[in-house]
C-alpha cells in the first residue's frame, strides 16, 4: 500500500516537472515573439536605442529554444529575427553613409540618431562594428585619393600637404566623431587607412618617375614623414612618452627625426662624393 501509494507521488511529481517545463517554455515563446513583434517595428522606425536593448533580449530568449532546432516555428520565428537584423544593419550602413554630407547641419537629431545607432551595431555581430568602421573610413579617404592622384599634388614635394591634410580632417571633425564610442577607435582605424594608402601613391609615385629624384626631395619627404609618425605616436598612446611631459616630448621627437634624416644625408651624401671620384678618375 505505502509502496504504491509512493510510486503514485512519484509519478505526479514526475508529471508536475513536465508540466512546470512545458508551461515555462510556453511564456517564453510568447515572450519571443511579442519581442520579435516589437523589434520589428523598431526597425521600422528607426529606433535605434530601443532597438539595442530589445535585441539583447530577443537573444537571451531565443538561446532557451536551442534545442528546438527541429521545431518549424521556432525555425521560422529565428529567421524572421535574422531577418529583422539585416534590415537593422541596413538602416544603419545607410544612416551613417549620410555622414560629412552636411546633413548633420541640416537636421538637428541626425547625430544623436547616429549615436544611438552606435549602440545598435554593438549589440550586433562584431563583424557589424568592423564594416560600419571599415566603410566609414572608406569613405573619408576618396575625396583624399582622388586629389593626391593628380600630377600636381601627387609629387614628392607636395608630400607634407598630404599629411597637413589628415591633421586638418581630424581637427575640424573632432566634435561629429564623438558619436563614436571610443572603443571603436575610429580616428586611429582611420589615421592606419590613410597611412597604407599614402604609401601605396607615394611608391606608385616613386615607379613612374622619369629620372632620378632629387635627394634633397627625398630627403625632405623622408623627414616631414618621421615627423608626422612621431605626431601619431603621440596622439594614439605609442609615443616614447606621456603626454603629460608636454614640450619635453615634442622636442625630443623632433630631434631625433632630425637626427635620423641628418644620418640619412650624410649617407648619400659619401655615396655622392663616393661616385663623383669615380667619374673625375674615370
Amino acid at each position: 500500500m505505502v509502496q504504491e501509494i509512493c510510486r503514485d507521488i512519484k509519478k505526479l511529481d514526475f508529471a508536475k516537472k513536465h508540466i512546470t517545463t512545458t508551461i515555462t517554455a510556453l511564456h517564453r515563446l510568447t515572450m519571443l515573439v511579442s519581442a520579435v513583434e516589437q523589434l520589428q517595428v523598431m526597425a521600422s522606425k528607426r529606433q535605434y536605442k530601443e532597438a539595442a536593448a530589445q535585441l539583447e533580449a530577443v537573444n537571451q530568449l531565443c538561446s532557451h529554444f536551442d534545442a528546438y532546432r527541429d521545431n518549424s516555428k521556432i525555425t521560422e520565428l529565428k529567421d524572421r529575427f535574422k531577418s529583422i537584423k539585416r534590415i537593422l544593419k541596413s538602416h544603419v550602413f545607410s544612416d551613417f553613409s549620410s555622414l560629412g554630407t552636411g546633413k548633420e547641419t541640416e537636421e538637428a537629431n541626425y547625430l544623436q540618431q547616429l549615436s544611438d545607432a552606435c549602440l545598435l551595431v554593438d549589440a550586433l555581430e562584431p563583424s557589424v562594428r568592423e564594416d560600419s568602421v571599415k566603410n566609414f573610413c572608406s569613405r573619408e579617404l576618396t575625396s583624399y585619393q582622388q586629389i593626391f592622384e593628380g600630377a600636381e599634388l601627387a609629387k614628392l614635394d607636395k608630400t607634407e600637404r598630404r599629411y597637413a591634410w589628415i591633421k586638418r580632417r581630424l581637427r575640424t571633425n573632432e566634435e561629429i566623431w564623438k558619436i563614436f564610442p571610443p572603443s571603436w577607435h575610429v580616428p586611429y582605424l582611420l589615421c592606419i587607412q590613410f597611412c597604407k594608402l599614402t604609401r601605396t601613391q607615394l611608391e606608385e609615385t616613386l615607379s613612374n618617375l622619369n629620372e632620378k629624384p632629387d635627394v634633397g626631395t627625398l630627403l625632405l619627404a623622408l623627414q616631414r614623414t618621421l615627423e608626422f609618425e612621431e605626431e601619431l605616436a603621440e596622439k594614439f598612446g605609442a609615443g616614447s612618452g606621456s603626454r603629460e611631459s608636454g614640450n619635453d616630448i615634442g622636442e625630443s621627437n623632433s630631434e631625433n627625426s632630425n637626427q635620423a634624416v641628418s644620418d640619412i644625408r650624410k649617407k648619400y651624401e659619401k655615396k655622392l662624393a663616393a661616385n663623383r671620384t669615380n667619374e673625375n678618375e674615370a
